[in-house]
């Protein structure tokens, strides 16, 4: 028998949920993702521009370079046009990481951005989408906020709406997720032989430094089954971290918020992931991609937690021994 539909009890789920949404919050955690992304727009541009790869990657093969594609441009870019764009690009995503003329900036920052990306779809990274993604989000929050020229200066308030940073949050999740089922395999999953990092980091198209010792081989097994845990951990990264910020009626969610937040979950999760990201920098040629995934990390933070760490830098050494 069919339990009949408790619609007062489903509106009031949509309510709270709505109501969590739309609630304004410190606009801290967006600034410090506005910053994080906006800099890595402009160092990786701008190591693609002084390179010279950009000259080979973007510019058409009509124009004398690799790309098949005219993107958003009649007949691609020249060299001098790829210059002008790129440079565009980065002095607004300059503009966007001090806050000034923040939303204006940040527009022209997406648009630029993902116009670059489609010129050579061979050339592009998931980061390249990821970072559009964070991009097209910001335009619509109010990242500027706080942390910019525009707070300070024209008197913008600190406050914004909860709901792009729920959304990063969201993206963050699925990111790790995503990135942990794609990588269902033998070499990765624990019960195999845990090769998969081994391997990687001997060829040269990832690794920074050719010609691993054979006695680093348990420890690139230790770190791909770690790495493949903590991927596949993210939608529980995602629930707990949803579960914190709310105020659960239920109180088995209750008993569960309070054994996430006893154990640090979030916390833990975050500072694993900090680490794998700095190994994967260290070790490996991955483009921007620990540094676009690094960006969302304020979002997960949170004002509150955001605010404490501020309060901790802010006490000074002697105090925080």
């Amino acid at each position: 028998m069919n339990r009949p539909l408790n619609r007062s009890a489903t509106q009031g789920r949509w309510a709270r949920f709505l109501a969590y949404l739309t609630a304004e919050e410190d606009a801290t955690p967006l600034a410090l993702v506005r910053i994080a992304c906006a800099t890595t727009v402009v160092l990786h541009l701008g190591s693609f521009l002084l390179s010279g790869a950009a000259d080979v990657a973007l510019v058409h093969r009509e124009l004398g370079g690799l790309s098949f594609s005219y993107g958003w441009f009649d007949g691609g870019l020249s060299v001098e046009g790829v210059h002008l764009l790129l440079v565009g690009v980065i002095v607004a995503a300059v503009f966007s990481a001090l806050g000034l003329f923040s939303r204006p900036a940040l527009l022209v920052t997406y648009l630029g951005y993902r116009a670059v990306s489609e010129l050579n779809p061979s050339a592009r990274g998931s980061y390249d989408n990821l970072l559009v993604d964070i991009l097209f989000l910001l335009v619509l929050s109010g990242a500027g906020r706080a942390l910019s020229i525009d707070a300070r200066y024209r008197g913008k308030g600190g406050l914004t709406a909860r709901w792009p940073r729920f959304l990063m949050m969201v993206q963050m999740g699925l990111l790790y997720f995503g990135s942990g089922i794609g990588k269902a395999s033998s070499t990765w999953v624990p019960g195999g032989p845990a090769s998969a990092l081994w391997f990687i980091l001997q060829q040269p198209t990832w690794a920074r430094f050719p010609g691993l010792p054979l006695w680093a081989y348990p420890l690139t097994q230790i770190a791909t089954t770690t790495t493949w845990i903590f991927e596949v951990s993210g939608l529980v990264f995602l629930f707990a971290l949803l579960i914190g910020e709310s105020e659960p009626v239920s109180p088995r969610l209750q008993r569960i918020k309070a054994f996430f937040a006893r154990i640090r979950f979030v916390e833990g999760y975050l500072l694993f992931g900090l680490a794998l990201h700095l190994g994967i920098e260290l070790t490996m040629e991955v483009g921007a991609f620990s540094w676009a995934s690094l960006a969302l990390y304020p979002a997960a933070l949170g004002p509150a937690r955001v605010a404490k760490l501020r309060a901790w830098l802010a006490s000074g050494p002697r105090r925080r021994g």
